[in-house]
């Protein structure tokens, strides 16, 4: 099966706007995508992400879903495309490296951070995303400024790191839209459903904006 998106995110919560069963193959405008859960961490989301590459061969792949602001002008509800996504937490300085660096000593290993492709996207803020296996609380954040000082990272989640790389490893072009749940000061939203439902939204958008995207204009990975 040859597919034109598939489409990733940590939980089935955050593909119920697409209206379609995951696991299934659907049409738009006579291209195809599919949905999948590949759950939370970046181990799991690298792993479950490369399986699904492997037996779907998609020509893109897509993941939407919910991420914490580190950027203060960045509110809840903001729609989110990274340029780039980093380890965060990955500290390899006493090696003189920087920090999400990482040693190249065996084949086809990443050094640093990814790049993504960014579709077109009015409604969307672009943005440096940072990946790490800790919930992003505010004392944490507050209490490490090479966030922003030194990375200068928009927001945090657990998996853009491993689907990017998953992607890279593959060599298909990987694009990454987060919705702001909970901004950097720590306020959440005061009705969920609503920004669940919104949000859900912009991420069927952004699937159809790269799906729209002439084949013979197809991004090539960075």
């Amino acid at each position: 099966m040859a597919l034109d998106c598939l489409v990733v995110a940590s939980t089935g919560g955050e593909l119920e706007g697409f209206l379609t069963k995951p696991d299934t193959l659907s049409d738009y405008k006579g291209k195809s995508y599919l949905l999948t859960v590949i759950g939370v961490s970046q181990v799991q989301s690298a792993l479950n992400t490369l399986v699904a590459i492997m037996e779907y061969q998609p020509k893109r792949v897509l993941l939407v879903g919910y991420a914490g602001g580190i950027d203060a002008q960045l509110a809840i509800g903001d729609c989110v495309l990274a340029t780039e996504v980093i380890q965060y937490e990955l500290d390899l300085r006493a090696f003189g490296l920087k920090r999400g660096e990482t040693l190249s000593r065996v084949p086809n290993e990443v050094l640093g951070e990814l790049s993504l492709f960014v579709p077109p996207y009015e409604k969307a803020i672009l943005a440096r995303g940072g990946s790490s296996d800790r919930f992003l609380l505010r004392p944490w954040r507050e209490a490490n400024p090479y966030l922003v000082d030194e990375l200068d990272l928009g927001f945090s989640d657990m998996e853009s790191y491993g689907v990017a790389l998953a992607a890279k490893m593959q060599n298909i072009p990987c694009t990454v839209c987060r919705v702001i749940s909970d901004d950097a000061k720590g306020h959440r939203p005061k009705n969920y459903k609503n920004f669940c439902m919104k949000a859900n939204q912009m991420f069927v958008e952004v699937l159809y904006s790269l799906l729209e995207l002439p084949s013979e204009k197809s991004p090539t990975n960075l």
